[in-house]
């Protein structure tokens, strides 16, 4: 067992593309700390491509980041919103985002970046970048909602920025909740654990 939460989120999400079974879904979240979220991130997307760092990916597992901040602007949800600007309310821009974005986002994940022979593979690892810039919009267990509506079967890993709370997530600050089905890391992923 590691002390860094980093390194644990990592060696989990390895653990289930090398085939453990979930508690439904091969879901991993982990708190990270969100002045580091962006780091986190990159590095995350640069383990995915050269396994320098560890742990090393077996050669049977693929490793493929989505950066839901490049992924939001292909929404239609979003272009409606942007198109609507200042013809409606901030309020009814952000209802109408919350209404829809989770289902959309994973419509356009599973649509034009996951391909379909990986869908259905937990071999396939597919880390959900940059989550906080989708706040107040969706959140990281509607999207997982809608993946497992999806009967999608990868290896989903999710940096979560906020705090643990009484052992449950809190997301900028809000309602801590517990984040079923996802197998949840031990502790925030902080600046000191990308030593």
């Amino acid at each position: 067992m590691t002390d860094s939460p980093y390194l644990a989120f990592k060696e989990k999400l390895c653990t289930f593309a090398d085939g453990q079974a979930g508690i439904r879904n091969p879901f991993v979240i982990a708190a990270v700390e969100p002045a580091v979220e962006h780091r986190v991130a990159e590095r995350l997307s640069a383990w995915a491509v050269d396994a320098d760092e560890a742990p090393a990916v077996e050669t049977e597992v693929s490793v493929q980041p989505i950066w839901l901040d490049e992924l939001l602007p292909k929404t239609k949800v979003y272009n409606l919103s942007v198109a609507l600007g200042s013809e409606t309310t901030a309020e009814r821009i952000e209802e109408t985002l919350q209404d829809r974005l989770a289902e959309e986002l994973v419509e356009e994940m599973i649509a034009n970046e996951i391909g379909d022979d990986r869908l259905q593979s937990q071999q396939h690892v597919v880390l959900l970048l940059n989550l906080g810039s989708l706040y107040p919009f969706t959140r990281a267990s509607e999207l997982l909602d809608e993946l497992d509506r999806r009967n999608v079967r990868s290896t989903i890993g999710i940096p979560f920025p906020g705090d643990v709370v009484g052992g449950k997530l809190s997301f900028f600050g809000g309602d801590s909740r517990h984040y079923y089905p996802a197998h949840q890391i031990d502790g925030q992923i902080r600046e000191v654990h990308l030593q």
